[in-house]
């Protein structure tokens, strides 16, 4: 399988506080149905921007305004483009974190997991319920920041994975097995136990401010392209 290209877009929350309103009224009704869903505005804000920045981002790769893109859900639930219907449309994926919205498109299968760097409290009992016994122990052996952002480099790896497969609970986390350590790359290791499939893959961790990030992709990564999206680019021409 050929090379991929990522582009790697993100952006926060607070660059466009004066602009939810318009983004919201711009999006397809059943796209403003599902954002009136959510009970916490900064949810319902990711999601609209999230959607916006999608609608974009591919508008001008495809050549076409945004309001003529449609998606539908292809396999396993995950979001795909349908209109235009193209032989090869681009794969997309999106994610959000506290006032961080990231946007992962590229030629093959893409999953994005952005988390925002906090404490995590219960870090250790979610990883003896959620990771192998190496990625247990990368958590449980170190202490108070360190811990918390080893913890969340795992848990991207494993998301970002099955956000690209799109598989979600119809595979257990721990049964994506990734690197632990936390001075190599991400990557992964084993998935159901099967080293074979994992080394399909390639991932690539983004360096973002106050966050930890990274991208999983079928195909292996030849180049990528990170961009933060600021409110010009989302300006109507």
């Amino acid at each position: 399988m050929a090379d991929a290209t990522l582009r790697f877009l993100w952006t926060t929350l607070t660059d466009f506080e004066d602009r939810f309103d318009e983004f919201f009224e711009e999006l397809p009704a059943e796209e403003r149905v599902r954002a009136e869903r959510f009970r916490i505005e900064s949810a319902r804000r990711s999601f609209v921007l999230a959607r916006t920045l999608l609608r974009y981002e591919l508008a001008t790769i495809i050549g076409l305004d945004p309001s003529e893109l449609g998606f539908e859900v292809g396999d396993h639930g995950k979001p795909q483009l349908a209109k235009p219907d193209l032989e090869t449309p681009p794969h997309f994926n999106l994610s959000h974190s506290g006032d961080l919205v990231v946007l992962a498109i590229a030629e093959t299968d893409v999953g994005a997991d952005v988390e925002s760097i906090r404490p995590v409290p219960n870090a250790e009992k979610l990883a003896h319920r959620f990771f192998s016994p190496a990625e247990r122990l990368a958590v449980v052996s170190l202490d108070g920041g360190a811990r918390d952002r080893a913890f969340l480099r795992i848990w991207t790896q494993k998301e970002a994975y099955l956000k690209a497969t799109g598989l979600g609970v119809g595979m257990p986390l721990r049964g994506v097995e990734t690197e632990p350590d936390s001075a190599a790359p991400p990557r992964l290791i084993a998935i159901g136990g099967d080293q074979a499939e994992a080394v399909r893959w390639e991932m690539k961790e983004i360096e973002l401010p106050g966050a930890v990030c990274t991208v999983a992709s079928r195909s292996p990564i030849s180049q990528v392209e990170v961009r933060q999206v600021t409110p010009g680019d989302l300006d109507r021409a």
